[in-house]
């Protein structure tokens, strides 16, 4: 056998080469083997952590009043009644209101039994609830055909909530269904804990699907109140707007509030897009519209109050994470708000002149903020929103009867949201659309100072789809129309 020739044998320089290449590549593979072993543990882990930060979001979310601020104040407002502010008592009963004098002799000391001497004489008045006991009527009514009406007919006693008969005639009366309307849509308690309160406290006992059914027919008995507070909100000066999340059997929609000082009406849909605006508002609205910066707002072609304070909010958040010069948009941006704000209350203190002068000061101040060009991504991005919505910064110094802020609809919120939390939304469409009107006659109704009790038993006496509930006062329209 022929030796091999010296071209073809690998040089000691190239065989070491190959040696180190494997031994490179074998410790390669141990490494990617633990790169890979260590991440999987790692990825096992963050889904772990997902997972808990996710069950942990999901019970913030099913607490009842997660309202917590996310800086407690510095120096928060003591409770209570400012100092020099007069005391509040609950007011005394008049003599007419008292109905029983009970008198409490003392004949001798109680510890010893020895006789007391300088005997002088205390009153105290106590107001207390009396056990409620409910009262059964039977109704005996009558029935016959009418051959010129060629119908029959049948007579009514006006506490009769029902014509129902036979099985069906066990009917609660129009107070029972009035209160427990009231506790469900304004104080936000289930079916459950009323039938539960009921059966407790008054001795009347029923079911939950009987009163979600008499408030469905309440609710149908009011849709001609409801559609007459929509009228008032299209004819009003100021309308106040805003949303928020609900549940419809278990899937997603939006409860939307449109209020102002008398009126509110609220109207739950499955999308939260601009067509609601539209629906709520018409075609002919001449007032302005307070909202927050939310893009469903901005298609609505009137005029528009951006709230400030979402605006104060964001711009201190801003200021929070920055220094040095970061910091300077956001405070200068914050002293113009509140500027604005200041000046709206010293309207009634100065001239005309002198007030649109200060406006127009105002005005020119963020005007210059705004030209500006700003590095700082966050403040880029704050200055961007506000010059989107410049024109709509500052219509509430023109306007008298407009607000700086969107409050209003917050606070109009605060029940619907309690609700949710309480009860997640509604089972059904027709549920949503119960729970839409009976909750706008009750805030209405309150926030006119009239009793809803007294609205819904009226509803269910007359038991007429055109008839309007007594929710507004006589001067509510009105007051409605020209924004006091």
């Amino acid at each position: 056998m022929a030796e091999p020739s010296e071209q073809s044998r690998p040089c000691a320089r190239c065989a070491k080469l190959e040696r180190r290449v494997a031994e490179l590549e074998a410790r390669l593979q141990q490494v990617q083997a633990r790169y890979e072993a260590c991440l999987s543990k790692l990825q096992a882990r963050v889904a772990e952590l997902e997972g808990l930060l996710l069950e942990a979001t999901r019970a913030a979310k099913r607490q009842a009043a997660p309202f917590s601020r996310n800086q407690p104040k510095t120096h928060p407002k003591k409770p209570g009644r400012p100092v020099g502010h007069p005391a509040a008592h609950r007011p005394a009963p008049t003599p007419a209101e008292i109905t029983e004098t009970i008198a409490v002799p003392l004949d001798c000391c109680p510890s010893c039994g020895g006789p007391l001497e300088d005997l002088q004489t205390h009153e105290q008045i106590v107001t207390d609830l009396p056990e409620v006991r409910p009262t059964v009527r039977r109704y005996v009514t009558h029935s016959g055909h009418c051959p010129r009406c060629n119908r029959r007919v049948r007579s009514r006693h006006p506490d009769q909530t029902s014509d129902a008969s036979g099985a069906a005639g066990n009917q609660l009366g129009p107070n029972a269904l009035a209160l427990a309307a009231d506790m469900k849509h304004r104080l936000g308690l289930s079916y459950g804990k009323i039938v539960e309160l009921f059966g407790t406290h008054y001795h009347l006992h029923t079911c939950p699907g009987s009163l979600a059914r008499a408030g469905q027919r309440l609710a149908r008995l009011g849709q001609r109140t409801y559609r007459f507070l929509v009228t008032l909100l299209r004819h009003s000066p100021v309308v106040h707007g805003d949303e928020t999340g609900w549940r419809i059997a278990a899937r997603s929609a939006w409860l939307w509030v449109f209020t102002n000082r008398a009126v509110t009406l609220y109207v739950i849909r499955a999308d939260r897009s601009q067509a609601v605006i539209r629906e709520m508002l018409g075609g002919q609205f001449a007032g302005v519209l307070v909202s927050d910066c939310f893009l469903a707002y901005d298609p609505i072609d009137v005029d528009k109050q951006k709230c400030l304070g979402h605006l104060l909010k964001d711009l201190s958040a801003v200021e929070a994470l920055k220094s040095r010069g970061a910091v300077r948009f956001s405070r200068a941006a914050a002293d113009i708000l509140r500027d604005a704000i200041a000046l709206k209350r010293r309207r009634k203190q100065l001239r005309a002149h002198g007030y649109a002068v200060a406006c127009g000061k105002i005005e020119a101040r963020m005007d210059r903020l705004l030209a500006g060009r700003y590095a700082d991504p966050d403040n880029r991005r704050l200055a961007q929103r506000m010059i989107k919505h410049r024109e709509h910064l500052f219509t509430f110094l023109y306007h008298q009867a407009v607000e700086p802020t969107n409050n209003a609809a917050e606070r109009a919120l605060r029940p619907a949201v309690i609700s949710r939390k309480l009860s997640a939304g509604n089972r059904s469409p027709t549920g949503a659309l119960a729970h839409s009107i009976l909750a706008s006659l009750c805030q209405t109704a309150r926030q006119n100072g009239c009793d809803f009790l007294h609205a819904a038993k009226a509803l269910l006496q007359h038991r007429d789809p055109d008839y309007l509930a007594p929710i507004l006062p006589t001067w509510a329209p009105a007051c409605a129309l020209a924004g006091r």
